[in-house]
């Protein structure tokens, strides 16, 4: 009996099925990297700047010059937030960060202070990872929370030991400001809905969130120094032309600051 055409059809639709090559079993098992989505950054100004205002914007803070040993072949203490347009946060306890060029055993200590006016919010003694690099230093989850809407400033102080005897002055200490919002119903949304750390990213960068958009972004480079994709969003962060942050952006990740007691 000849089959009809319709058994014929589905016969060949069921061989062409069987022919197509299957994925491996570890191909089955293997985990969706999150981290690896193709994705652009590109950080949104809360109040850009008027053309020709005759104003330069930076981001670097102010500092004082101290006795720190010069390094021509490094960048300065150079904070990475606190100007205006760079001042934002949506934490209660957010991260600050600054480029260190100096390790623990070139400078064996400094002093971290967050002040609310005259008044510390915050301060503690810390050393510096053992190697250079941009570190980290978060504000407790045990101390009292940042007010939404005031602006606060902070201070990042190394204690160099030694004079630099070329009498070339290096800042010793880098100060900033952080101003904590509410974030918007619709960040709130997009940060609900966001399937990838950078999806998360991408949300705060849009918000004009710039402590955010700086650390999450510092924790998947530490976490994955050697992921292309990370580490290509993190220069292109921090060489926007509204940021300029070009000779900081190939400087490693150094991690955290280690903290102790406040100093007497």
């Amino acid at each position: 009996m000849t089959p009809t055409k319709p058994i014929i059809n589905a016969i060949l639709i069921i061989a062409s099925l069987i022919s197509l090559p299957l994925p491996s079993l570890a191909e089955l098992d293997k985990p969706n990297n999150a981290n690896s989505d193709p994705i652009g950054i590109r950080f949104v100004l809360a109040n850009p700047p008027l053309p020709d205002n005759g104003t330069p914007q930076t981001n670097r803070g102010t500092g004082t010059r101290g006795d720190c040993i010069y390094k021509a072949e490094s960048p300065p203490l150079t904070h990475l937030a606190g100007e205006k347009n760079f001042e934002l946060t949506v934490s209660e306890h957010p991260t600050f960060w600054v480029y260190v060029p100096y390790t623990s055993a070139e400078v064996p200590s400094g002093e971290f202070s967050l002040q609310d006016g005259d008044e510390d919010v915050y301060r503690t003694r810390f050393q510096l990872p053992a190697k250079a690099g941009v570190v980290g230093i978060s504000l407790p989850s045990t101390n009292k929370s940042l007010e939404v809407g005031k602006t606060y400033r902070w201070y990042f102080e190394i204690n160099c030991p030694s004079s630099d005897s070329t009498n070339q002055k290096t800042p010793d200490s880098v100060t900033g400001i952080v101003k904590r919002v509410s974030p918007s119903i619709q960040l709130a949304e997009e940060l609900k809905t966001a399937k990838t750390p950078l999806e998360r990213i991408a949300a705060y960068t849009k918000h004009s969130i710039w402590y955010e958009t700086l650390t999450e972004l510092a924790q998947l480079r530490l976490k994955e120094p050697e992921n292309p994709t990370i580490n290509k969003l993190w220069v292109d962060l921090l060489t926007d032309e509204n940021i300029g942050l070009n000779s900081i952006a190939p400087q490693p990740i150094a991690g955290s600051v280690t903290t102790n007691s406040p100093p007497k």
